[in-house]
């Protein structure tokens, strides 16, 4: 079978997995952290304002509650990248499949793997492109919270 996790990686692959660990440091270092450590500010606060444990609760899930939603857009964000980039590995696995056709020599896998490759780096290419507008889309999102 012709996966991802049986073939060597295209460069342009690569970098689009690094890219999305940059923007993500850069959207915690940026958004999430400063977010977290008010939330956890105002968790302190209200140690000091609830008179009994119900009133706590509320008031610290009200606290969380920016957080958690910042969280889940990233999540629902990156989500749908990554599955737009796995339906086009999906499409190279296929090509590969048609290229190596049923019972395959050592010619047709070779070709097969080629053709995965080729095809891998296309998708890396184009989804590379990709990252700085997911970025500014996840930013856009983030500010209007």
């Amino acid at each position: 079978a012709y996966t991802s996790a049986t073939m060597d990686q295209p460069a342009s692959v690569q970098r689009v997995q690094k890219a999305i660990e940059g923007m993500v440091e850069d959207l915690q270092r940026t958004y999430l952290i400063p977010k977290q450590k008010d939330a956890f500010l105002c968790c302190a606060k209200c140690c000091d304002t609830s008179s009994n444990a119900p009133e706590l609760q509320t008031c610290i899930e009200r606290c969380s509650m920016s957080t958690q939603q910042q969280q889940k857009t990233i999540q629902a964000v990156m989500q749908d990248f990554q599955e737009r980039f796995q339906r086009c590995a999906l499409r190279c696995q296929d090509a590969a499949r048609e290229v190596a056709g049923f019972d395959p020599s050592p010619s047709d896998e070779a070709k097969a793997k080629d053709k995965f490759n080729s095809c891998m780096d296309v998708c890396g290419k184009e989804f590379e492109g990709k990252v700085p507008k997911l970025k500014s889309d996840i930013i856009a999102q983030l500010k209007k919270m």
